[in-house]
């Protein structure tokens, strides 16, 4: 049915988006460094009283603004019975709980390997429900690595059923 198909399309974009801001969020270690790429790249386009948490909001803002509003505007009760619908439900759900934004919602899932009780817990707690970290993308770039030796690391830290559930998350 393409209804399913395009709302499948438009949840795989939203989490390519967040993974991307994952990716670069986790590495970036100061965010002047963002402002002052971003100034360099548009010149005299930003004006001196603008922060680099203004930009980021603004960049995030206009990414996710699109998906809200046709989220919003699209009946849920047309894809209640498909598996993309209910994410769609728990999302928007988790969102009105919490009173946060779809971009936090989203990072809390990547972060907790898309379990939505584990995701649930951490935003509720902050923590993650069976007392181990939550991912970071230096975790993952480490999982990516084919090596013995860090897969261990990262069991020791992860335990091995997360590691596993991460392998799988990350492949799907």
């Amino acid at each position: 049915e393409p209804p399913h198909n395009e709302e499948a399309g438009q949840i795989a974009g939203l989490f390519a988006a967040a993974n991307r801001e994952f990716e670069s969020t986790e590495s970036e270690s100061d965010t002047s460094d963002i402002s002052e790429d971003l100034s360099t790249q548009d010149g005299a386009g930003n004006s001196p009283g603008e922060t680099a948490s203004d930009l980021k909001t603004g960049l995030e803002d206009s990414a996710f603004c699109d998906t809200q509003l046709q989220w919003e505007k699209r009946p849920t009760s047309t894809c209640s019975s498909s598996a993309v619908g209910e994410v769609v439900k728990t999302m928007q759900h988790f969102m009105e709980k919490f009173s946060v934004d779809l971009f936090t919602v989203t990072q809390a899932f990547l972060k907790n390997s898309g379990e939505v009780e584990a995701t649930l817990y951490f935003l509720q707690t902050g923590q993650r429900l069976d007392g181990y970290p939550v991912w970071s993308r230096e975790d993952d770039l480490e999982l990516q690595k084919d090596d013995e030796h860090i897969r261990n690391k990262l069991i020791a830290k992860f335990g091995a059923e997360n590691v596993a559930k991460r392998i799988a998350f990350r492949k799907s």
